[in-house]
């Protein structure tokens, strides 16, 4: 039994000296799946409709948090002829710029980005029958050295409010990506 607790003692030791990130109280914030939750694409190889995320109003996120990894989920439509090997899923930023994601893994190239800002997503793949979707989740990482806070979320159900459509997503593209003041 001694053994035991000697073992969770040093494990919880590790966790706070090697890893301080993972050992602080994580917090996670359930926001919603994009917005429409199910994006589809009626061509191949070419990019899909978009589905959001606004981040930009969460009270329970520090104003100056920026993101460690960001992690996005997808399901495919597999009755529709599609699978993960033919699908390229991209995770962007209200400026347009992103990255590839692969399915389940975190993606470190995102880091130092505001959390609060518009997401998007979108995919393309070279098989499908008529027509393509996927249901995407967002997880993102972030930590926020002013407040020494660190965290996560993931966003599944949404709640009415939180996400943005398309057109104001549109009009936002050319803003430069600035800690944003809570409303």
């Amino acid at each position: 039994m001694k053994k035991l607790a000697s073992f969770f003692s040093i494990f919880a030791l590790f966790l706070v000296l090697i890893m301080p990130q993972s050992a602080a109280a994580a917090t996670t914030y359930n926001a919603g799946a994009s917005s429409p939750s199910t994006i589809y694409a009626y061509s191949l190889n070419q990019w899909s409709e978009d589905g959001f995320w606004d981040l930009r109003n969460i009270n329970s996120i520090p104003d100056t948090a920026v993101v460690t990894a960001a992690k996005l989920n997808w399901s495919i439509c597999t009755s529709c002829g599609m699978n993960y090997n033919t699908t390229s899923v991209g995770l962007f930023v209200q400026n347009g710029s992103g990255d590839w994601m692969d399915s389940g893994f975190y993606n470190y190239n995102f880091g130092g980005q505001p959390v609060k800002q518009i997401w998007f997503t979108s995919f393309k793949s070279t098989k499908f029958n008529s027509f393509g979707y996927i249901q995407p989740n967002l997880t993102i990482l972030w930590e926020d050295s002013a407040s020494a806070k660190s965290g996560s979320f993931m966003l599944n159900e949404s709640p009415n409010g939180i996400l943005a459509d398309k057109d104001n997503l549109v009009e936002k593209q050319e803003v430069t990506l600035v800690n944003l003041e809570e409303e």
